[in-house]
């Protein structure tokens, strides 16, 4: 290895690379093993189910989504600020965050079942009538429960609220079309991409050259970033997950989206972290310090999540709009989704909640790093309440042959991400090595 590499800033010693006895090494391969048995598992459920491997694999490609929303936040984050305290738990996030080069072609297997998933999907030319009634039926023949305050026949063809239904879907006939679907996904996955790979290949560029200005051009570029990352991101939400019922709307749904994914983009980095450090990666270059702050951040994100959720659910229960509750009734009046929508406000909330609120839980890395993988595990659960309930008219959907579709489909994108991620990780140090703010990450102490 050059010399660059052997010798670091500050007295560091080492490139900081993945040693190849490293069981991190190897973590691309598990990795790459568990989505290929994912892509047979989702493959044979197609075969048997085409329409339950629609919902199953969109919650595994949301899954995916939101690592890279909450990895490119955290990094994003950093340059906005010119935080010096997290040079060396960033690189952490930039790996993640690198995954998104992948996302294009795990997106490739939602083009199987678009027709599935959205109401307002169409095939050939219809007149706009036509199409607002068709839109109107299918979201109608969606519903799992009667909307708030509405009758279980109300949506029937050709009665009085079916079409006040079609208006009001039809008022979205301009945006909710293929074509138009097309061109936004194409755009958001350009973006997720160029941000993606823009923080990662300059900081590690930086490494090879030492160069301050890799981190000048980062700062400058942090501000546009933040607005494509907070459009993209909004709109995808809205395109791909909102719009499976189409009749809802909430202006606070990519808020959640980001919320949710803030949170678990830092739990992925403590629980990141927390492995390089006990593999003897790292060391003192990432210690208590960095963790507590990192604690502080994901029980802000934490309670953050939690107040934006019940704010939408308070205001839309409190508006009681038939277009607004039909959202919460899928949740709610069939008892085990009901079981879901309350475990994820005990467990995904109150238990991390007071089990990390404390400074000397922050401090203590068994205890952190419980928290954290309580809350990937639960952020989990939570795509699966976003999507599933529009797979049909029964309540949460637990058939032998549905279930391992859904674990295949999840196995095979959360697997291909990782793999991508720890494959890119062997080529690189685990730490910005010639930041130039390096210095203040090492001496970093809280107050």
């Amino acid at each position: 290895m050059d010399d660059v590499n052997n010798h670091g800033p500050d007295g560091l010693q080492g490139d900081y690379r993945i040693p190849p006895h490293s069981p991190w090494a190897q973590a691309w391969k598990m990795a790459a093993t568990l989505a290929a048995v994912g892509f047979v598992v989702g493959g044979v459920g197609y075969m048997l189910d085409a329409r339950r491997f629609a919902f199953s694999y969109m919650v595994g490609f949301v899954t995916v989504l939101t690592i890279g929303f909450g990895s490119i936040f955290f990094v994003l984050i950093q340059h906005l600020t010119g935080a010096g305290w997290s040079v060396t738990v960033r690189r952490a996030s930039e790996f993640l965050a690198a995954g998104m080069i992948v996302v294009p072609l795990l997106a490739l297997p939602n083009l199987l079942g678009l027709s599935e998933l959205y109401p307002w999907w169409h095939h050939g030319q219809q007149g706009q009538q036509g199409q607002q009634e068709h839109i109107a039926h299918e979201s109608a023949g969606h519903a799992t429960a009667p909307e708030h305050g509405a009758a279980a026949g109300d949506h029937e063809h050709g009665s009085p609220q079916h079409a006040e239904h079609a208006a009001n879907i039809g008022k979205k006939v301009a945006y909710l079309n293929s074509g138009f679907f097309f061109i936004r996904a194409i755009l958001y996955l350009l973006v997720w991409l160029l941000l993606g790979e823009r923080f990662f290949r300059y900081s590690t560029a930086q490494d090879k050259t030492g160069d301050p200005q890799w981190t000048v051009k980062l700062q400058r570029f942090a501000p546009g970033a933040t607005f494509l990352f907070a459009l993209s991101l909004t709109f995808a939400g809205v395109d791909w997950v909102m719009s499976l019922e189409p009749s809802w709307f909430s202006t606070m749904f990519g808020v959640r989206v980001f919320a949710s994914s803030a949170v678990l983009g830092f739990a992925l980095n403590v629980m990141m972290c927390l492995g390089l450090r006990r593999a003897g990666i790292v060391d003192r270059e990432i210690n208590v310090e960095h963790f507590h702050d990192l604690g502080k951040l994901m029980f802000a994100f934490l309670v953050f999540w939690a107040y934006i959720s019940f704010c939408e659910f308070m205001l839309i229960w409190y508006a009681a709009i038939p277009e607004e509750t039909s959202y919460f009734h899928h949740r709610w009046d069939m008892p085990m989704w009901r079981t879901v929508s309350i475990s994820l406000v005990v467990i995904k909330f109150i238990v991390p909640f007071f089990l990390i609120i404390s400074r000397n839980a922050k401090r203590n890395l068994g205890l952190l790093g419980l928290g954290a993988g309580w809350i990937a595990t639960m952020h989990l659960v939570e795509m699966y309440y976003w999507v599933m309930p529009y797979f049909g008219t029964e309540d949460l959907p637990l058939s032998l042959s549905g279930l391992m579709t859904d674990i295949g489909c999840i196995l095979a994108c959360v697997g291909t991400y990782l793999a991508v991620v720890f494959k890119r990780m062997l080529n690189h140090s685990v730490i910005p090595l010639r930041d130039p703010r390096l210095s203040r990450a090492l001496e970093f102490v809280n107050a």
